[in-house]
């Protein structure tokens, strides 16, 4: 590193202590307490956190990793079998960072949880190139391509890591109407043409829901590829790090709002995706309740959601619309589902007792082919206590459920499910 010094410590670590190679001004503050070296282990050791500024370094390699540790108890009516389980419901250990070019990115994550048994999967693999930057000389972050495998840009629910709920988990409306991972293509930036900036995000994939399929063989998806896209803004206020609750306790009101939209055409042909979406109330997969001479249909998904932060207050609500048309082999109307998820939270001691709520519904006509609407729907209660903020908190939950639409082991659900789920858990994130 140019003309750093370096002292040995007792425990054989080097402290790092640099002059600027280009200046030969004293050594920075901030490298002056850096370890490198052996102790019964090879160790990065730092006396506090620092505020590195590597935004633009061509080269950059960050690691980060979180986890969650929880118990579950259900209490659900006959004949489901009920839980009482320690489960780590999410281990990830993240790679991310730049490569020969500040506007080459990437991004890896790996993920072991129990109930993939003793299996880690790669979750997200991709990478980002910024090409406005690099070819047009725009701003940074302007227009930027995407491939790979990630979440697709849809809904604020999959949009959220799970670092930043307020509940241990997703509502069941969110998961109903998911799309989720895939493998796929995009472009995402910022535009700032107006008083408010606006974020937006579309990709081209394999199809709705198809993250966890097989490809390269045939007979797992069809050959129709899905797209998607989702714009959200913060027309009033400063947001502020934490996604959902009030951390910062804003003195003035926060907001947020976005939308999404995502479209596909589902083959017979490709058994995994034709076999996926659920219908209302049942959760029975829709290929199972339609005749068996349906050969393919056209699904269509939208999403709005607009989010509140005031004085230690936040809410989110996010309303979803589904729609399943040109169901070929059979004369099924069209068919519309509907529902949505709010929450609201208070913090009775300020960034670090959270009190929280929520309320999530599925409603429509899936269930029945069109001859009338069915519904269910959720009710939940928390309370969260952060030991610093999202990278350290307990979370503790209830849930009544009047009838699952799907099975979920995050929400650890069965389709059908009747009854209360309990919930404690512990997050940890660095």
């Amino acid at each position: 590193m140019g003309n750093a010094n370096a002292a040995v410590t007792e425990l054989g670590l080097i402290e790092i202590q640099p002059s600027s190679p280009i200046t030969d001004e004293p050594a920075l503050d901030w490298l002056e307490r850096v370890q490198v070296g052996y102790d019964n282990g090879f160790v990065i050791a730092s006396s506090r956190a620092l505020e590195l500024d590597t935004a633009r370094s061509p080269y950059l390699l960050k690691i980060n990793g979180w986890g969650q540790l929880r118990h579950t108890v259900s209490d659900f009516s006959l004949p489901e079998d009920d839980l009482n389980q320690l489960q780590l419901k999410r281990g990830r250990l993240v790679f991310s960072g730049n490569a020969f070019n500040p506007n080459f990115s990437y991004f890896m994550q790996l993920d072991g949880r129990s109930t993939d048994g003793d299996d880690i999967r790669l979750l997200d693999y991709y990478i980002d190139y910024d090409l406005g930057n690099d070819q047009l000389e725009l701003e940074p972050g302007t227009i930027a391509f995407r491939a790979g495998k990630y979440k697709m840009p849809f809904t604020m629910s999959r949009w959220l890591s799970g670092r930043d709920f307020e509940f241990a988990d997703r509502s069941m409306s969110s998961i109903f109407f998911d799309v989720d991972r895939s493998f796929a293509v995009g472009l995402h930036g910022t535009a700032k043409q107006w008083a408010v900036p606006i974020h937006w995000d579309v990709a081209l994939f394999n199809g709705i829901a198809t993250g966890g399929a097989a490809t390269g063989n045939r007979g797992g998806l069809d050959d129709n590829f899905a797209y998607s896209g989702r714009v959200h803004a913060h027309p009033i206020g400063d947001w502020g790090k934490s996604k959902l609750a009030d951390l910062e306790h804003h003195d003035r009101l926060a907001m947020r709002v976005g939308g999404g939209f995502a479209r596909s055409t589902i083959e017979r042909s490709g058994n995994t995706e034709f076999n996926r979406l659920r219908v209302v109330d049942s959760g029975a997969a829709f290929a199972n309740v339609a005749p068996a001479t349906v050969s393919g249909y056209d699904v269509s998904l939208y999403a709005v959601d607009a989010s509140f932060k005031y004085r230690g207050w936040s809410s989110t609500l996010e309303y979803y619309f589904r729609n399943l048309g040109d169901i070929r082999g059979a004369a099924i109307p069209e068919l519309l589902d509907h529902g949505f998820w709010f929450q609201l939270g208070k913090f009775v001691v300020p960034g670090k007792l959270e009190l929280i709520t929520r309320w999530s519904r599925v409603q429509g006509d899936s269930g029945t082919l069109g001859l009338g609407d069915q519904s269910s729907e959720e009710v939940a209660g928390a309370v969260a206590w952060y030991f610093r903020e999202n990278h350290a908190k307990l979370v503790v939950d209830a849930t009544h459920l009047n009838g699952a639409t799907l099975r979920s082991q995050s929400l650890d659900i069965e389709a059908g499910n009747r009854g209360w789920l309990f919930r404690s858990q512990i997050q940890f994130s660095f």
